[in-house]
């Protein structure tokens, strides 16, 4: 009997140390998803998150995969189950943050993302599906949070032309345009001829 637990912890020990580290399981995640193997990489992130569930990138890259792969909804649920576990909660009125002590130690801040960069994929991903208040609302959110305001301008920018307020949106364009986003001018030159010339 003694010799079967001794081959036992043997194997355990043996099939731990050959599991991979979770800094392999980034790279590895990383190279499915250069390679647009989105799907795989979605299981490598959630090897991650279980692993350790307040890893917040492995969670937000789980959403971006979904992105890429132009399943918008199934990225906004990843999105918003993320601000949760950070405490946020947006409403019509503003922001609110609940201290939930989500980054105890320095490895899980490492992991951490910012609220401007989940704001803007919310933003981008309700513009996806035609949410346009709503995704306004969160470009204008990460632009508070100084994130990317160049091409939330640009972003906001488009919902007003779609909205049939091109004035609104050329002035946006030229916004997006004098904090050096490059694509703003091929949109000024595609929808705001007449303020151009």
């Amino acid at each position: 009997m003694r010799i079967n637990q001794i081959i036992s912890v043997f194997f355990l020990f043996l099939l731990v140390s050959c599991s991979p580290t979770t800094e392999e399981l980034y790279i590895k995640a990383e190279k499915f998803q250069e390679q647009k193997k989105y799907k795989e990489a979605i299981e490598v992130y959630t090897k991650i998150s279980k692993r350790n569930s307040k890893f917040q990138d492995a969670i937000f890259n789980k959403g971006y995969c979904y992105f890429l792969d132009s399943n918008y909804t199934k990225a906004l649920d990843y999105y918003e189950y993320l601000l949760r576990k950070k405490g946020v909660d947006v409403k019509d009125n503003g922001v609110t943050i609940q201290n939930v002590n989500l980054l105890e130690n320095q490895e899980v801040r490492d992991h951490e993302v910012s609220l401007g960069e989940i704001f803007y994929h919310i933003g981008i991903s309700k513009y996806q599906i035609d949410s346009l208040y709503s995704s306004n609302r969160y470009l204008q959110l990460a632009i508070n949070e100084k994130y990317e305001g160049a091409n939330c301008y640009l972003w906001q920018g488009l919902i007003w032309i779609r909205t049939g307020k091109p004035d609104k949106g050329c002035d946006l364009f030229y916004k997006s345009k004098s904090l050096g986003e490059s694509d703003a001018d091929r949109l000024l030159k595609a929808y705001c001829q007449s303020k151009i010339n």
